[in-house]
């Protein structure tokens, strides 16, 4: 069944091994394509090719925001991913909120400047969030136009939002996960006549860094550090200057990333595939991921991956029992080890796997998944849940000489939890019941007689949906059923998603999203129904993650009974556990894995970067608290002759 991803595998590594002979004879000889000193350059992975380029307006959807929004932008607050550690930032201390939580009192820290001279004020926060509010279509205005009834000045440092209604969590938009509201120059913004299609370029800074130079193709960008960093929230709470040069290129697949650290000229990259990173620490001495040994990878990126179908059209993928079919037909543990390579989480549950969120939702849902029960046929149940998928993941890593623990506590930390039963018998009798049939080679017609072909949407460049999709592929083929992949670049794949032109897909976030504190609400607030977007319109700047289309009146009642609550109150899991159970019931959609990312740094250059015995910051560097993350990357100390 694997035969053809061992293929291609050998292929991929066959040519890095011949591309690396020729290439590691010479690493004096820079190839990056700016004249700069290399030892001043940190170069980093860019993810993905821009086709949006030369345009930082990061208030609208659509615009490139990886990487480039930590070095240029800031908000008023940020959670560290890997540590939970709240951040003061843009504003000196957490919101102050009146007793009934229907105004919101911002202090902001004085000295901080944008890159052209110009102090933030509290007139940037208040210029941003009306010009937001002003026009619908961009980043954060629909959620904006929803909560604030007005904003307003009090002195050049304090702030004060006045709510449309009570709203314990309304700081959340200000908060840095992935993003948040970004600021806005006003002295820059206030002169434009079309926010909506103003390019931002080149951009004033409030980051640490300023643009310098990109390739109008897409492919890099060179940000230059301030000179003036100690006046900007990385520098100052950090007390650290970074690198003088950060560099974002996309040399494009794994492969092309083995090759670029093995001569030296990528210092950091997010993720590839598994046999990929093997040939990095075959190649590259000096360049390692989050752990030392097996298994190697970050895992703790709050976000899961998933099998979805668009239930905005009549198909048959509206019948959830079709959907609890395709579950029972995959193999998780094979998914898991022979096409991701055993370093990921398994999760049963839309929630990351991570040691904190584990103990909050995973941990106590245990029992309700052991006991939980699906109808197959009319009165007969089947409990499809397998709580011993961490014992045949150990197993597979004994067999390929990895050690493992033996507790099984610290199996589910290295491997997950249960998942779904490998029950193609069940599966069938499911889709029997819902009117499909074989035909007399074993494939499944649908309830119109025609042969049952899926088609399903993927974006290569994140290595794991991918591999995921071509697991899928191969199972459910054992199951009599096809499966067509259609692989997209980044941003028509991102469109398509959003715009709901799909039938399937393999993607992250959505439901599975989480953040480093245990209430639930911001990950599933954009899939209440009020939020709801058809198909054929994009869900983007919209206030919805409901990219299925998913309209569900149980779903909005718990996000409605968790926006009544402080965040901080114990009936916030309650209701976690409650959305969690009517997902799993519903199978919306079928939640893999956690989120594991090879993110490996090479030391030739830089060193600072954290690891798993030095983990004082995420090493997220994408996400706009990366920004703190690369402060503390530092030159190498090393001979001159070496390099």
């Amino acid at each position: 069944m694997r035969n053809r991803l061992r293929l291609i595998t050998l292929l991929g590594l066959v040519g890095i091994n011949i591309i690396l002979l020729p290439a590691c004879k010479d690493q004096s000889k820079s190839q990056l394509p700016v004249d700069l000193p290399r030892q001043d350059v940190f170069v980093v992975d860019q993810i993905f090719r821009y086709s949006v380029v030369e345009n930082f307006n990061l208030w609208m959807p659509n615009i490139p925001s990886p990487t480039r929004q930590g070095l240029i932008m800031d908000s008023l607050w940020y959670i560290d991913q890997e540590t939970g550690n709240k951040i003061n930032a843009l504003s000196t201390e957490p919101p102050t909120y009146n007793q009934d939580f229907t105004q919101m009192t911002v202090k902001l820290r004085s000295g901080m400047y944008w890159s052209d001279g110009v102090e933030f004020t509290a007139d940037d926060l208040v210029f941003t969030v009306n010009n937001l509010k002003s026009h619908l279509g961009m980043n954060w205005s629909t959620e904006l136009s929803l909560f604030v009834k007005e904003v307003k000045k009090v002195d050049n440092y304090t702030v004060i939002f006045e709510l449309n209604d009570s709203n314990p969590r309304f700081h959340y938009y200000f908060t840095v996960r992935y993003n948040a509201v970004w600021m806005q120059p006003k002295h820059i913004w206030k002169n434009v006549d079309d926010p909506m299609t103003f390019k931002f370029n080149p951009p004033v800074s409030l980051g640490g860094y300023e643009y310098a130079d990109s390739d109008p193709a897409g492919y890099w960008e060179l940000f230059k550090q301030r000179e003036d960093w100690q006046r900007t929230t990385a520098g100052m709470l950090t007390g650290k200057p970074g690198p003088p040069y950060i560099m974002t290129v996309f040399y494009g697949g794994s492969e092309r990333k083995v090759m670029a650290m093995a001569r030296h000229e990528l210092d950091l990259f997010m993720n590839v595939d598994y046999e990929a990173f093997q040939a990095v620490l075959k190649k590259t001495p000096t360049a390692r991921s989050w752990y030392k040994e097996f298994p190697w990878a970050y895992p703790n990126e709050l976000s899961g991956r998933y099998f979805g179908f668009n239930l905005g059209r009549k198909t048959v993928f509206t019948n959830k029992d079709v959907r609890w079919a395709l579950t029972l037909a995959l193999d998780i543990v094979d998914l898991q080890t022979e096409y991701i390579g055993g370093v990921a989480r398994v999760t049963a549950i839309p929630h990351p796997a991570t040691p904190i969120q584990m103990e909050l939702y995973h941990n106590p849902l245990e029992s309700w998944l052991k006991e939980f029960q699906i109808e197959i046929e009319e009165g007969i149940f089947y409990h499809p849940y397998d709580d011993a998928v961490t014992e045949r993941i150990a197993a597979w890593a004994q067999k390929q000489g990895y050690s493992v623990p033996s507790d099984a506590k610290e199996l589910r930390l290295l491997f997950g939890t249960g998942w779904w039963k490998h029950d193609p018998k069940i599966a069938e009798r499911l889709l029997l019941k819902s009117g499909f049939t074989r035909n007399t080679n074993g494939k499944w017609l649908t309830p119109d007689g025609e042969l049952w072909t899926i088609k399903m949407i993927v974006a290569p460049d994140e290595v794991d949906i991918y591999r995921l999709a071509i697991g899928a592929q191969d199972q459910w083929a054992d199951f009599g059923l096809k499966l067509e992949i259609e692989t997209l670049q980044r941003d028509p794949y991102s469109t398509r998603n959003y715009m709901g032109e799909f039938e399937s897909i393999s993607s992250w976030g959505n439901a599975s999203s989480g953040d480093a504190t245990a209430d639930k609400w911001q990950a599933i607030f954009g899939l209440h129904s009020q939020f709801y977007t058809p198909n054929g319109k994009s869900t983007a700047a919209r206030g919805s993650i409901d990219t299925l289309r998913i309209k569900s009146k149980e779903v909005d009642l718990i996000i409605d009974e968790l926006g009544k609550i402080h965040p901080e109150d114990d009936r916030v899991v309650e209701l976690g556990h409650d959305f969690m159970k009517l997902w799993v019931e519903n199978m919306f959609s079928i939640t893999t894995i956690s989120f594991k990312k090879f993110v490996t740094t090479d030391t030739y250059y830089w060193t600072g970067f954290p690891t798993s015995e030095n983990a004082f910051v995420q090493p997220l560097y994408w996400f706009g608290g990366g920004r703190f993350t690369f402060q503390h990357v530092e030159s190498a100390i090393r001979n001159k002759s070496e390099r």
